[in-house]
């Protein structure tokens, strides 16, 4: 199984961060599994991901006290809309 959409975003989420990014793909499968129980990031829809990215992955990163998650959430999930053609072929 492909981990292209978990290692694409977790090393964005790293550099938004500065967080390690085997930590950040960490935070992403946690946050799907939050929203989708026994579902990755790669089985789960555009707009799905979207939402876990706008919901529980925010939620994930104030838990672990990251300063600015409303930005941070705002900007990844931004990064996805501007990605999404490129993801669709991976």
């Amino acid at each position: 199984m492909s981990n292209a959409i978990t290692n694409f975003f977790g090393e964005y989420l790293a550099g938004l961060t500065e967080k390690k990014p085997m930590s950040c793909k960490g935070l992403i499968r946690l946050a799907v599994l939050d929203k989708f129980p026994g579902k990755t990031p790669e089985q789960i829809s555009f707009n799905e991901l979207k939402d876990v990215f706008n919901t529980t992955l925010k939620e994930r990163l104030d838990n672990v006290s990251t300063p600015n998650t409303e930005q941070i959430s705002d900007n990844i999930a931004s990064y996805l809309v501007k990605n999404q053609s490129l993801l669709t072929m991976a």
